[in-house]
């Protein structure tokens, strides 16, 4: 299907930066008061091989045998996970931040990074199962989405979230097919109705075209992907990712 070039354009930094303007939560918002505080324990820095054989650097949170991986927007900032991981460690699960083998806001993406983002995280997978990991969920922001809706597929995990993502990136050869789409794990799709960067109506598609179980919620607003966890309504989507997670894929020891 066609995508017009500034939804394509997800990979690149500037884009995405510029699409979280404005989003930053006032003081005394909901998301100031209602968001549980981060645990103060920092990630443990690893380091693990995509499936290919690139070496990737990334951070590990908590234990257990529930791991959560997480997946940046093309920006590959992980960073932005950094006061959601904790929550989950804090309740529980394994989580693994990592970033994608091409440099943070570069303006360098092509086909080949946009299917690299796949053998990655399928890496990361890999890896939190070498460490005891045996129920896996995969959530992702943006291209990160992507990536997830397509690894969920042959890496059978027990839940998938995608934020703000398109099926397709067709100046890129970066497709979601239906077949990912077809898998019966809970799925959770969200993103803001009034995205520019990502239109909300894309990430309907991919929703539409999933198979049951599945749910789907958009925010009224402006902010792509990892942005709402800095604004209006970052209370609600924290606690609404927690209780998908609690209810489609518990903790276990």
């Amino acid at each position: 299907m066609h995508r017009p070039r500034p939804v394509v354009m997800v990979g690149l930094a500037l884009l995405v930066a510029s699409c979280g303007g404005g989003s930053s939560a006032p003081s005394g918002s909901a998301s100031a008061t209602s968001v549980s505080a981060p645990s103060s324990a920092a990630g443990r820095p690893i380091s693990f091989t995509a499936t290919d054989g690139v070496r990737l650097a990334g951070k590990l949170y908590g234990s257990g045998g529930t791991a959560v991986v997480l997946s940046n927007m093309g920006d590959n900032d992980s960073a932005r996970w950094e006061g959601f991981a904790p929550q989950l460690a804090d309740r529980g699960y394994l989580v693994l931040t990592y970033s994608y083998r091409y440099p943070m806001n570069s303006s360098d993406f092509s086909g080949a990074i946009a299917n690299s983002t796949v053998a990655d995280l399928r890496g990361a997978v890999a890896h939190v199962r070498a460490a005891g990991a045996t129920r896996l969920v995969l959530i992702g922001a943006s291209l990160g989405g992507m990536a997830t809706a397509k690894a969920a597929a042959v890496e059978r995990s027990a839940a998938e979230v995608v934020l703000s993502a398109p099926l397709d990136l067709d100046d890129y050869g970066f497709h979601v097919t239906r077949a990912e789409l077809g898998t019966t794990q809970p799925k959770l799709f969200l993103g803001s109705t009034n995205d520019t960067t990502v239109p909300f109506a894309h990430t309907e598609q991919m929703h539409a075209l999933a198979a049951q179980p599945k749910e789907l919620h958009g925010y009224a607003d402006t902010a792509h992907g990892l942005h709402l966890l800095d604004g209006e309504h970052a209370a609600d989507l924290t606690k609404r990712l927690i209780d998908f997670l609690l209810a489609k894929a518990p903790p276990t020891p």
